[in-house]
């Protein structure tokens, strides 16, 4: 059987991870388990602050699509990111880092441009908040016309991943339609992540467009899915996408896991052990589930795979590791 090929679209991120205490993330504004979106200065002033003070600083290579490319092929699958990344210092580091863990990434970077970083604020509890700058706004234009282009070109996958934050911007939008109505015309299944409950409340109707657009599995924490439904909780919201023709995936944190969708509801309890850090959990489930839903396994097997990949990553401090490139270069 061949391997399932997985193309997902997003941003890739330089992040920037700083272990801190809970009145910084009070302070700077941003809850547990949330992001805010802020500009470049600002997020850069932040770093300049908490390192200035003491704390130490890890620059690694992210985002959200990224990440899941980079858990997925470590599986054995075939994994594209579609990505607008930039010919600076770090950008060259997170394109390296995607290679060596086999991700192809076949859109050429954009000669001018800083890459985008999401400065990690790493809790004691292993919970993580982020403050986001996602990079150049044109980077969505480049990212558009790249995408279309590879289509074109031939490229085909079997799945195709769109992250949420694309939808912080109208452009993010067109490009996450875009792909969604080339992966359906391919006969490849859409799946769309919901990433950040504040983004989705903020920004519902740019999520509603692409179900509309034909996309048939969405993966999203418990405050993700009740901020996109309006439901009480996750089994509500879980059981109103299902009733709309959407296979839900809902992440429970340490009480598992959960899939509602045609084959009915399946759960999957958490394994109760300490968490060292939440960073990159979500997208490594993502990853698992995904290798599971691509090669056609049921439902229960799926969420087996996803919460093992998971677990795994809440073991380790950082998900992805360091790369040679120092916090403070470009």
């Amino acid at each position: 059987m061949p391997l399932p090929h997985l193309v997902a679209v997003g941003d890739t991120l330089a992040d920037i991870v700083v272990a801190v205490r809970p009145r910084v993330c009070e302070r700077l504004g941003v809850a547990p388990g949330s992001a805010a979106f802020v500009s470049l200065a600002a997020l850069d002033a932040t770093v300049s602050e908490l390192t200035g003070s003491g704390d130490t600083a890890v620059l690694s290579a992210g985002g959200s699509a990224a990440n899941t490319c980079a858990a997925f092929a470590a599986d054995g699958g075939r994994a594209t990111l579609l990505t607008a990344s930039m010919d600076d210092g770090r950008g060259r580091a997170v394109r390296d880092d995607l290679a060596a863990r086999g991700v192809a990434v076949p859109l050429k970077p954009a000669l001018t441009g800083a890459t985008g970083r999401c400065l990690v604020l790493l809790l004691p509890d292993g919970d993580r908040s982020f403050l986001l700058w996602q990079g150049e706004p044109w980077r969505l234009r480049m990212l558009y016309d790249g995408m279309e282009a590879a289509f074109a070109d031939g490229l085909r996958c079997d799945g195709l991943l769109v992250e949420g934050y694309l939808l912080t911007a109208e452009d993010g939008l067109e490009v996450a339609s875009a792909a969604v109505r080339r992966a359906t015309a391919l006969g490849a299944s859409p799946v769309l992540s919901l990433s950040d409950s504040a983004l989705v409340a903020a920004h519902r109707r740019r999520f509603e467009t692409l179900l509309a657009d034909g996309v048939g599995t969405v993966i999203g924490n418990e405050a993700e899915v009740k901020a996109f439904t309006g439901a009480a909780d996750a089994e509500e919201a879980a059981a109103g996408l299902a009733r709309s023709g959407v296979l839900a995936v809902v992440t429970l944190g340490s009480r598992g896991a959960l899939v509602h969708g045609p084959a009915g509801r399946h759960a999957v309890a958490g394994s109760g052990t300490p968490v060292a850090s939440a960073l990159g959990a979500g997208d490594a489930f993502a990853a698992g589930f995904l290798t599971g839903l691509l090669s056609g396994l049921p439902d229960p097997e799926c969420l087996a795979l996803g919460s093992a990949k998971a677990h795994a990553v809440l073991n380790v401090r950082q998900a992805r590791a360091p790369v040679g490139q120092p916090v403070g270069g470009t």
